[in-house]
């Protein structure tokens, strides 16, 4: 090694030499290792435009004579925005040329310290490179660079000034290993900036095993991860349904790259039977602000029967956005709107497969203060099982209960600040096709009825015989029905006082509430109704006009406490039981307001039966009251002189700890979260003035959910052909006959758990992705396959029990579960299905294999059993693919679907 001091008379004398030749170049020695080159202004005009910082751990050589830097060990160079960090490096001044190669390590005899260049965001790896600060032309052998999701690797490489690459015996892959486990190979490859790979003849390997696949020129777009994205064409996959469309080609077309924060894929679908459909799909997510998705479809299928064809036209509409709340306002929206029959013929998602019920909410809201509140909201709902479509907008203003006669200046609260006054307001429009409904929930026929063999049937269920098929009373929604179910269409406005008056204690234990209730409805259209005696139907008219009006007072007073009760043991874990007892009483008091003197409701005459009534008289045929403005609301009410009635019930045990070093010596166990029992009794009730008996239950014991609900009849039935199988309902008790307590109307109940090992609770963490991704991941983890998860399974148990009056009662008893298995570190085995004990049979059953290939991915899905309702019996799909969206077309897809019947 040179001395220190020898080392700086050195350099000094060659900075002397040298002086005259570079122009007024100075070199500043900053330290023995790292030193810099100020431009001049000559030279900025020449060759340098900024300075050269660069350094070494090993030593510095300067050849004065020649004007070179020898750079050993660690080195770095950095002018700009480029850096260059190699075991060796040498700097010509003369030539404005940097040169990077790394050294021979004779004890791992392989290269180390191999040159590694930056150039603001790319960076290359390489054997060797030679870079001009005058040209900015590099020439580089052995490259390794990352292009947008991609890697180019490359023997031979130059690079102009404008950051183009011309690389020769280049490949192309996605897979970040340095020997890839698959790529494209070319001849030549040019990367153009920070746009597009542009290839010439190029072919695939696999595994290094050339494969027969290949193309005279290649284009790959990319995008760096800052930008907005890239537009391009979106190439189509292909396949055949058998027994249905043909074959096909789907989802081809555009993606557009709007800007950074939205991008939408215009797609499009054709089948060789005559089917064809297109699309739009679009992503948006602003950090801080919203995010959100959209998705609109519109497919016109054709089986291609050359004697018998049949054409249908699906769509759907998707859009959700998730606002990111600023100030007192928000929007919100979750709309789902598809044709009846677009799932089962369009969709392979399982969830949205299985699914009959599509619901859609637009909603707006905006508070003023701690006071004022608004909203607005839009409403969509349609079975596609029954064809019931409903749709309204509602708005709502009001005040939240304030104290008008609390004082600003109040330090405690006195008897009268406890007063509290509010106002709601709302209205809104409502439209749906069912313009009537006399086999499902009627218990009356309605005016007209095609055939006596339809009298009297009560809830009937409807099952369709294909997906066009409409139950009674429901008309389809097009173009030719609208007007008419917009004039149909139904404009009501609600309003609400509500006054809380000051709270009243009793011994300190004992709450008392006292309320006062101001309500009332608008309505802009009523009905009439009148009894056809010659077909024992009930003919309802609608009738116009004025605007109609109905309002109502009603008076409350809640009561309720909290008592508690604890049992002790002195033997065994077992310390306490604790019972916790929480009963409520209220009284409320309404006029009867059902009284046709009101003209709210209407007496009707539903049939022909002679009975004898309550009076002793014989009549001929039943009376109901009906709502003027509704004819679907079958509950008149009356006068209410209501006493309600709850109770709720929680059970807790305290246990010993079964070690003796543990730092807690008990322990509590919750057995019974709650235990409720509700019901009512109204005093001013002619008939039926007792309610159902409701009762609830849910515990969780061991990790089990379990919940239990229910309702009893009070009420005794007697066999009345008029009535068919439920029978008549009497005003008397089935206790008073003996007949028990009452009668088991419905019951419910649920058992289910999730077993996973503790990492499964996890929120899901990675620097790989960005904040709106890994939202999207937690959000939905049933869409993703977490390899951390060895295993995970679940299961749920549902039994329901339905009966009304003497009728069989419905049974509904089924098992579903779901979960998963790593077989392996790579390989991921999940299942879901059930089983149905009524009916003796597995429900919905989807298996699925998942393999993470590193670069690749394959998924195997099978639907062994679907639904043969609808045509589809069983499907499955096959995918290899490459997990880079950059090259998603580059797969191998297999999809075969089974049909039972004919259809598509």
């Amino acid at each position: 090694m040179i001395k220190k001091s020898t080392y700086y008379l050195l350099l000094c004398f060659g900075l002397l030499c040298v002086l005259p030749t570079l122009h007024a170049q100075r070199v500043i020695l900053a330290d023995s290792t790292q030193k810099n080159l100020v431009k001049s202004d000559s030279l900025a005009k020449q060759d340098l435009q900024t300075t050269v910082f660069y350094s070494a751990t090993d030593s510095t050589v300067l050849d004065a004579t020649k004007q070179v830097v020898h750079l050993y060990g660690n080195a770095k160079v950095k002018y700009g925005e480029i850096s260059l960090e190699s075991s060796y490096i040498r700097l010509d001044w003369e030539k404005n040329e940097v040169y990077a190669i790394g050294q021979y390590d004779s004890t791992s005899h392989k290269m180390e310290g191999l040159p590694v260049f930056t150039q603001g965001g790319d960076k290359y790896d390489s054997d060797e490179i030679r870079y001009n600060f005058k040209t900015k032309r590099a020439a580089i052998k052995g490259i390794v660079t990352q292009q947008g999701e991609g890697f180019v690797q490359g023997k031979t490489v130059k690079k102009d000034e404008e950051d183009n690459l011309y690389i020769r015996n280049a490949i192309y892959t996605t897979c970040n290993l340095s020997h890839p486990h698959f790529h494209i190979k070319a001849s030549k490859i040019k990367v153009v900036g920070k746009k597009e790979i542009i290839s010439g003849p190029f072919h695939f390997e696999l595994n290094d095993i050339p494969l027969p696949i290949g193309l005279p020129f290649g284009f790959f777009p990319y995008s760096q991860p800052k930008e907005a994205g890239k537009s391009g064409i979106l190439v189509p996959t292909y396949g055949e349904e058998p027994s249905g469309r043909g074959f096909y080609l789907r989802e081809g077309g555009y993606y557009w790259a709007a800007s950074e924060h939205i991008g939408i894929r215009f797609t499009g679908q054709i089948y060789s039977k005559g089917g064809w459909g297109l699309g739009a799909n679009s992503q948006y997510n602003k950090r801080y602000r919203y995010a959100g998705s959209f998705n609109l479809a519109f497919n016109r299928n054709s089986n291609g029967d050359e004697f018998n064809p049949t054409k249908r036209t699906d769509f759907a509409l998707q859009w959700s956005h998730t606002p990111r709340s600023l100030g007192n306002s928000s929007f919100s929206a979750s709309v789902n709107v598809a044709s009846n029959s677009y799932n089962q013929y369009n969709n392979f998602n399982t969830q949205q497969y299985l699914s009959n019920t599509i619901g859609s909410s637009v909603q707006y809201t905006k508070n003023v203060g701690q006071i004022f509140r608004s909203s607005i909201s839009l409403r969509i709902n349609q079975n596609t099982t029954t064809r019931i479509f409903d749709a309204g907008t509602e708005f709502s203003v009001g005040l939240n209960q304030f104290q008008p006669f609390k004082r600003k200046s109040s330090v405690g609260d006195r008897f009268m600040d406890q007063f509290r006054v509010g106002l709601d307001f709302s209205g809104g429009i409502s439209m749906t096709n069912q313009i009537a409904d006399p086999y499902t929930r009627y218990e009356f026929d309605v005016y007209p009825r095609e055939t006596n063999s339809q009298r009297g049937i009560i809830q009937k269920p409807f099952i369709p015989t294909n997906a066009d098929d409409l139950p009674p009373g429901v008309v389809a929604v097009n173009a030719s029905t609208i007007p008419m179910l917009w004039e149909k269409a139904q404009t009501k406005f609600n309003y609400s006082l509500p006054i809380s008056l000051p709270n009243i204690k009793l011994n300190r234990y004992v709450n008392i509430t006292p309320g006062i209730s101001w309500s009332g409805n608008m309505y802009t259209r009523s009905y009439k109704y009148t009894y056809m005696k010659s077909d024992s139907t009930v003919r309802i008219d609608t009738v116009g006009g004025l605007p109609k009006f109905n309002s109502q007072i009603s008076f409350s007073a809640s009561m309720n406490t909290r008592l508690f009760g604890t049992a002790r043991f002195k033997k065994g874990r077992l310390e306490a039981l604790r019972h916790t007892i929480v009963p409520s009483i209220s009284v409320s008091y309404t006029p009867d307001y059902s009284d046709p003197a009101y003209g709210y409701f209407q007496d009707v005459r539903i049939n022909n039966r002679k009975f004898i009534n309550a009076d002793g008289v014989e009549q001929v045929g039943d009376i109901r009251r009906l709502s003027t403005f509704d004819p679907r609301i079958l509950s008149y009410g009356g006068a209410s002189g209501a006493i309600s009635f709850g109770i709720q019930n929680t059970l807790e045990a305290k246990l010993k700890t079964k070690s003796d070093t543990a730092t807690k010596q008990n322990e509590k166990i919750s057995l019974i979260d709650n235990f409720g029992i509700n019901g009512s009794y109204n005093l001013l009730a002619k008939e039926y003035p007792l309610s159902n008996i409701g009762f609830n239950a849910n515990s969780r014991v061991k990790e089990f959910d379990i919940n239990i609900g229910g309702s009893i009849d009070p009420y005794s039935y007697v066999q009345d052909n008029a009535f068919f199988d439920m029978g008549r309902r009497t005003n008397e008790y089935m206790f008073s006959k003996g007949e028990g307590l009452g009668r088991l109307q419905s019951f419910n109940l649920s058992v289910g758990r999730r077993f996973a090992p503790s990492t499964a609770k996890k929120t899901k963490t990675s620097d790989m992705g960005s904040d709106a991704q890994l939202k999207q991941i937690n959000r939905n983890m049933d869409d993703y396959v977490d390899w951390n998860v060895p295993w995970t399974f679940s299961f749920s148990y549902q039994f329901s029990y339905n009966r009304m009056g003497l009728a069989d009662p419905q049974k509904i008893s089924g098992l579903t579960f779901q979960g998963d298995l790593s077989i392996s570190e790579k390989w991921k085995f999940s299942v879901s299905s059930g089983y149905d004990f009524k009916y003796s049979g597995l429900t919905y059953t989807n298996m699925s294999v998942h393999r993470d290939l590193h670069c690749w991915e394959m998924n195997f899905n099978w639907t062994p059993i679907a639904s043969p309702f609808y045509g589809r019996a069983s499907n499955y799909s096959f995918d290899l693919r490459v997990k880079s969206s950059l090259l998603q077309d580059l797969k191998i897809s297999r999809r075969r679907s089974f049909y039972d019947k004919g259809g598509f």
